[in-house]
Parts: C-alpha cells; sequence; structure tokens
C-alpha cells in the first residue's frame, strides 16, 4: 500500500502575504478564540454591573461599641462572636449570581482614633444587625450598641493634591505565606506560671491613645465568611510537612493530564524492562514521617490543623494615619503602629507584610504623582469598605479574636484559679480593740495590684495568715492578669464619638463622674466574733 502526503495546503499558506495569513487564521479557528474572549469579557463586566447594583442597594449600619471598663471576659468570648457572624454565609443560585449580583456580604470591623479617642466600630449589612447585637450582648450582657453616621467624611476630600493641608499614610497588609500557617495568636501571650497575660492589644491602643489635634488613626477589616475549599491546599501542605501522600481534589484537566502520565509511565517502563529489572514502588513504605520530625516542627502541623478546623472569613487589612503637615509625625503614626502589628509575626509560621501596590512610600521616579494616585484609590477602597484591592487571605476565628477584642482592665485567662485561703493562728501582736484605728479594716494596698474606681472588699481575693475569723477584714487583693499600666487607666467604654456621630442622641449615655482613686473608701462594720489577744 502507498501512502501519499498532499503538501500544496502548505504551500499555498505560505504564499500568502501577513494579512492574508490573519485572515486565514480567523476564518477557519480563529473565531472560535475570538468569541470566548468576547464572551468572557461580557461576562465580567455584566457580573460586576448587577454586582455593584446590588451592593448599592444593601444598607449598612455602623454600630459603635463600648465595653465596661470592669470587663473581664476572656478572648474565647470574641470567639464565640466571630463563631456566631460566620452565619451570614450564603451560596446564590446561578441565577441569583448573574441576574440579581448577589454575592457573599461582608462585615467591616474597625477601631478609629480621633485625637487619642479610640472607638470599636463594627459596620453590618442592616439585615444582620440584630444578628451582631446578639452576638455581642450573649458575651457581653452589659454592652453598649449605638447606631452612629459615619465617620470617614473627616477624611478631607482632595488630600491626595500636593497642595492639601493633610497628609495621609496608608498600606494594606498581607500575609507573607499561605493563608494555612497561623499568624502568632492571643494563646501565645499568656504565661501560665507567672499568671499573666500581656495583651496583644495593650501595644496598638497605647500608639492610638496618645496622638493629638488634628490626627487620626484608623484600622479596618473586612471579613467575610468563606467556604472550605482553601483548606484542601492546607492538607497539602500539611502532608508534605509530615512526608504523607497528599490527598488533593484534582479538576478534570488535572485527571486528563495525570491520565496521560501515568500511559506515558508504564510505556516507559515497558520498554525499560527489557534491558533490565525496573525498582517498583513499595507500598509498604511508611504513610507518614510525622515521628522523626522535630519538636517545633510538629507544633507547626499542629497549629496549622487547628486553624483549618475552625471557621475561616477571607479578609483584607487596612490602615491609615492622617495628621495635618505641620504636625504629622511618621514615628507616632507608622512606625508605631506597624510595630505593634510585628507582635503576631513569627518566622516559622505567618506574618504581616505590606501590599507594595497599595503603601503610599515611593521613591525615586514621579514620587508625588505616584503616591498621589495610591492614597486616592486607597482612600476610596476605605470608604467604601471593599473586599478588592490586595489579595484576600484567610483568618480563623481565633486569629480575628487577636486581632479585633475589645480591652479589658483585669483580663483572666481561662484557667486562673481562685486563690486558697490558708489559715493560722493569729499572730501574737495582733492588737486589741482599744488599739484599733478607725481605717484598720481597709484593704490592704498590694504592690502587685492596680487599683480600680469600682474595686470592693468583697471582690477580692487573696491569701491570708489571720484566722477565718477575721478574714473578711483582712484581704489582700489577687495578683491579677494585667495589660500595660497606661492603657488601663484610658477610659475606653467614652461617648465621646456617640455624642458625635450617634444617629439617635437619646441612645447617648452621659459618662458618669469617675471618683479619683484616692477617694473610694468604703466603711466596713468589723465582725462580732473578732478575737483579741
Amino acid at each position: 500500500m502507498q501512502i501519499t502526503i498532499d503538501l500544496s495546503p502548505l504551500y499555498e499558506i505560505a504564499d500568502l502575504t501577513p494579512l492574508g495569513l490573519i485572515w486565514y487564521f480567523f476564518s477557519t479557528v480563529g473565531w472560535i478564540f475570538l468569541l470566548v474572549i468576547s464572551l468572557s469579557v461580557f461576562s465580567w463586566w455584566w457580573l460586576y454591573e448587577r454586582r455593584k447594583k446590588y451592593l448599592e442597594g444593601i444598607e449598612q449600619i455602623l454600630l459603635a461599641i463600648d465595653i465596661p471598663k470592669d470587663n473581664e471576659q476572656s478572648l474565647i468570648a470574641v470567639e464565640q462572636i466571630f463563631a456566631s457572624l460566620h452565619a451570614i454565609k450564603s451560596g446564590p443560585t446561578l441565577w441569583d449570581k448573574y441576574w440579581h449580583g448577589k454575592t457573599q456580604l461582608s462585615y467591616s470591623l474597625e477601631i478609629i482614633s480621633l485625637e487619642g479617642y479610640i472607638q470599636f466600630l463594627i459596620r453590618t449589612p442592616g439585615q444582620f444587625k440584630d444578628l451582631v447585637e446578639s452576638a455581642i450582648y450573649a458575651q457581653y450582657p452589659e454592652a453598649e450598641i449605638t447606631e452612629v453616621n459615619d465617620y470617614v467624611d473627616l477624611i478631607p476630600d482632595g488630600i491626595q493634591e500636593i497642595d492639601s493641608d493633610h497628609k495621609l499614610w496608608g498600606t494594606e497588609l498581607t500575609l507573607a505565606k499561605s493563608s494555612a500557617y497561623p499568624i502568632k495568636t492571643y494563646k501565645s501571650f499568656e504565661h501560665q506560671l507567672a499568671q499573666l497575660f500581656i495583651d496583644p492589644m495593650a501595644s496598638l491602643l497605647e500608639v492610638m491613645s496618645k496622638i493629638g489635634p488634628g490626627e487620626q488613626i484608623g484600622l479596618q477589616l473586612i471579613i467575610a465568611p468563606s467556604s472550605d475549599s482553601w483548606k484542601h491546599k492546607g492538607e497539602a501542605i500539611v502532608a508534605e510537612l509530615i512526608g504523607a501522600k497528599a490527598n488533593v481534589k484534582k479538576h478534570a484537566g488535572d485527571k486528563l493530564v495525570d491520565a496521560a502520565l501515568s500511559g506515558l509511565e508504564k510505556f516507559s517502563e515497558a520498554i525499560y524492562s527489557m534491558w533490565g529489572d525496573i525498582k517498583t514502588k513499595d507500598d509498604n513504605a511508611s504513610p507518614s514521617q510525622y515521628q522523626f520530625l522535630t519538636t517545633g516542627q510538629k507544633q507547626d502541623v499542629e497549629q496549622i490543623e487547628n486553624k483549618l478546623a475552625q471557621l475561616c472569613f477571607g479578609t483584607t487589612f487596612r490602615i491609615y494615619y492622617l495628621a495635618k503637615k505641620e504636625i504629622f509625625t511618621k514615628g507616632r503614626g507608622v512606625n508605631a503602629v506597624l510595630g505593634a502589628i510585628n507582635q503576631f509575626n513569627t518566622y516559622n509560621l505567618n506574618a504581616f507584610k505590606k501590599f507594595k501596590r497599595l503603601t503610599t512610600d515611593r521613591d525615586y521616579f514621579f514620587v508625588q504623582q505616584r503616591v498621589a494616585h495610591i492614597t486616592k484609590k486607597l482612600i476610596k477602597l476605605y470608604k467604601k469598605r471593599s473586599r478588592k484591592g490586595s489579595h484576600e487571605f484567610q483568618l480563623c476565628t481565633e486569629e480575628l479574636a487577636t486581632l479585633y477584642h475589645f480591652p479589658t482592665i483585669n483580663v483572666k485567662a481561662p484557667l486562673l484559679k481562685k486563690a486558697e485561703i490558708k489559715t493560722a493562728e493569729p499572730p501574737v501582736s495582733l492588737p486589741t480593740e482599744s488599739d484599733l484605728g478607725e481605717n484598720f479594716f481597709q484593704p490592704v494596698a498590694s504592690e502587685q495590684a492596680l487599683p480600680t474606681t469600682d474595686q470592693t472588699i468583697e471582690s477580692v481575693e487573696a491569701e491570708s495568715i489571720f484566722s477565718p475569723a477575721i478574714e473578711p477584714a483582712l484581704k489582700t487583693p489577687a495578683k491579677p492578669f494585667v495589660i500595660n499600666q497606661s492603657v488601663e487607666n484610658y477610659d475606653f467604654d467614652n461617648d465621646y464619638f456617640e455624642r458625635h456621630f450617634a444617629k439617635n442622641k437619646d441612645q447617648v449615655i452621659a459618662p458618669p463622674e469617675l471618683k479619683p482613686l484616692d477617694k473610694v473608701e468604703k466603711e466596713i462594720e468589723p465582725p462580732a466574733n473578732l478575737p483579741f489577744a
């Protein structure tokens, strides 16, 4: 049988001009590529416009949250709040997605400092206002939640202009590694032996409380409940760390490539087997090398798996510092804030880093023009609470509770035990009734204890060397879990923000007059059965 190959079509194509070659390609198969590209662009534009219209029709409510100064809730309570907020997760149908433009709604967690007055805010879709309030009240029954007007109008228009009276520095933060690696969480700030909890929020709030007139600092966390699909990559990372075979979900294209490679492998094995034996895979090999990992590597694997086991949110993180040009101090409003954020960074796991394309730091060519462009874009994203900008990353409820939680005066660890009472015989030098002064039964001051305005004798628990009969009269405050002392004295539940931005002025409660610490007194009658020497 004779086989004939006709090459005349190739000669005809070779004789075509460049324009003729383009037309030949388009008339045969090129129109298919053009059609696919056109449909993709139209689909993207259509979806963008429908989503934009849908989001513009969603009522947004800004809530100012005040927690009493004597709050002693642990950060587990904040984790429960975020677990409740995850309930807005939705999966729209194709009709809802492409016709109504429905998409996953989000919250905005914000901490704003206006001239040193700090306020915790949550921006929520109006339909989920009750969900947010109930989640907070469930953990903090004495919280005050006030609906307020938006403060973003305080950011002057045209701030990016060269002749503006104000200057702004801003950035978006992303994760240095894959979202599967967790950041340093609040559990790493607990010192169980010393019974001390160094609140990671203390440094940040200290910086924000130090700014003065004409200055602002704002932090914004845009969070939206995410599905578990991204966790497959995390599972592959864990499998790689422990030397096990990753069980990753494959798409149709991946399966097609794997089938082709498998066939090629079998064909090559059949050919090479003619010249010698081929080592086969050992099916009895250990499925994991976990037992050979170091202690640190095992802890890393455990922390990654702990994050993958929790509810997670897609997150966008923004920061800005605004001040008048004559008082703009980068060391106070920028470096100090970034230094406080560095607490959550670890070398072996994850860390925050600046997203260069949305950071107002530029060198060399056309600096002013480039900074102006970035500033305008960053402020637009901040005011709209947009999820666009930098690449969205995943944070679990434990990580969010670390980054955004309400300040406390005495932060107690979940496993903190009550101070035990020891009994002993009364000392020989115990004064008689005639020797008792009128202030004898006031609580004994402790060097470790930090006094508060509402401290009472009944709430104080400590060890005593006296007999049970006089223990109610003499008690020393136990060593508490404390945060930075200067932050502790700051009145975070003030009503400064509500008085200026509250929509309903009737909701604003006038702040009570606080007594100086040295005037807090409480008279106690001596117990009737007090023994005397």
